[in-house]
């Protein structure tokens, strides 16, 4: 079978607008995540939120004329595409029908779609933008970003909640391996901090709400006070590379990218299995695929979105998955810094389960003050790890029963 490489990376999200700063950030244990500013806040329950701060649209598109009218979720797409490829430089003219693009968002254009809501309300059908549908489709992120840099290779777009963006390089890592491509653009983007997206969720009861006052708080995965996940938005982009051809162009590999185990709960609209059955399937499918031994991981980047049932089921099936000797493993959730960037989120934590391969170094858990009795492994680290990591395993789960489990490493 064909192997599939990493040699580009990009994002931009709520603690910068580059890998490199967002990692420094990360290992420093700093947050993101702040009092909501894009409106007042006031008639939510929850009222923080992980924003992406001073986004400028400037030199962003090849084509600004049709680029600037769409949604902020293509716009991230773009500014974190833009810095994966200069970093990956493989080059499309070569053969443009062997590069394809998977990327894929859990809301889409939600900002468009309530900008327009309001104009039908206000003036009848003539308050509808005829740019209405491209601006809101989940799929334009993919297709319009295949237009500016000439992608003819599979173009899709992947929606599946949470774990859109793990869905997505999936589906490039299957592309590449049944031969379809020899580079694949993967990953996730999201813009929903708006009143209706933060409303809706506090309506669930699914968001924080106890830490108004103390937003660098309120995502505390593990922690006994957690009282719900942060929303947050951004980017992250990866770029896949057939092994050979990488090879070929003396491209920089960062890592490999061995398999992505998926599952299905079957349980419910919104909560997770609480005994973790389908985050354990993914992740056993994602090592069995990988070819190595649970214990062989070193370090788990945990879905953990700061739920009280969510972070107890993901351990109970962690638990099951690694067992007692957890000596070198660390496992952890970076959303107690950014907090949920929803169908981004995927791609910005497969970028960190990256890095921590490239660099052997594990980040800490932030805002754990008194660890829940109820998690099931004991290997939660509260300061940065600095181990050989051999082995990262990023999960993903989303609204449905999606369930995804990555695993990178080190070139074997």
């Amino acid at each position: 079978m064909k192997r599939v490489v990493i040699t580009g990376m990009g994002t931009v999200n709520p603690l910068a607008h580059n890998v490199n700063e967002t990692w420094d950030k990360v290992l420093k244990g700093e947050s993101g995540i702040a009092r909501i500013k894009r409106f007042d806040p006031s008639r939510c329950t929850s009222q923080v939120a992980g924003e992406v701060k001073d986004f400028s649209r400037e030199n962003l598109y090849i084509n600004p004329k049709k680029g600037n009218r769409l949604d902020d979720f293509v716009a991230y797409a773009a500014h974190a595409l833009k810095e994966a490829k200069t970093q990956s430089g493989f080059s499309v003219e070569e053969n443009p029908w062997r590069v394809g693009i998977t990327l894929g968002s859990g809301l889409g254009g939600i900002d468009a779609a309530v900008t327009n809501v309001t104009g039908l309300n206000e003036k009848g059908i003539s308050g509808i933008s005829p740019m209405y549908i491209p601006q809101t489709i989940g799929n334009i992120a993919a297709g319009f970003l295949s237009m500016e840099y000439g992608f003819k290779g599979p173009n899709m777009s992947m929606q599946t909640a949470c774990a859109t963006a793990n869905h997505s390089i999936a589906t490039a890592l299957m592309i590449i391996q049944s031969g379809q491509a020899d580079v694949m653009v993967a990953g996730g983007t999201e813009s929903g901090v708006n009143e209706l997206i933060v409303g809706a969720f506090g309506r669930m009861r699914a968001l924080s709400t106890s830490y108004n006052d103390t937003p660098e708080k309120a995502s505390r995965p593990y922690d006994k006070g957690r009282d719900g996940f942060v929303i947050a938005e951004g980017a992250a982009v990866l770029i896949l590379e057939e092994y050979e051809h990488a090879k070929a162009r003396g491209a920089e590999i960062l890592c490999e990218l061995f398999s992505v185990g998926m599952s299905g709960d079957a349980y419910d609209l919104v909560m997770p299995d609480p005994e973790g059955n389908g985050a354990y399937q993914a992740m056993k499918s994602a090592c069995e695929m990988a070819k190595i031994d649970p214990s062989e991981l070193n370090y788990i980047n945990a879905h953990g979105t700061s739920t009280p049932l969510g972070d107890i089921g993901e351990s109970k099936g962690i638990y099951k998955l690694v067992g007692d000797d957890q000596s070198r493993l660390s496992v952890g959730s970076t959303k107690s810094m950014h907090g949920h960037l929803l169908g981004a989120t995927a791609g910005l934590e497969a970028i960190f389960a990256v890095k921590s391969v490239m660099d052997n170094k594990i980040p800490a858990n932030i805002n754990i003050e008194n660890l829940d009795p109820d998690v099931a492994v004991s290997c939660i680290n509260r300061e940065v790890v600095e181990r050989e990591v051999n082995y990262a395993l990023s999960n993903s789960f989303g609204f449905g029963g999606h369930n995804s489990s990555l695993i990178v490493g080190k070139v074997r």
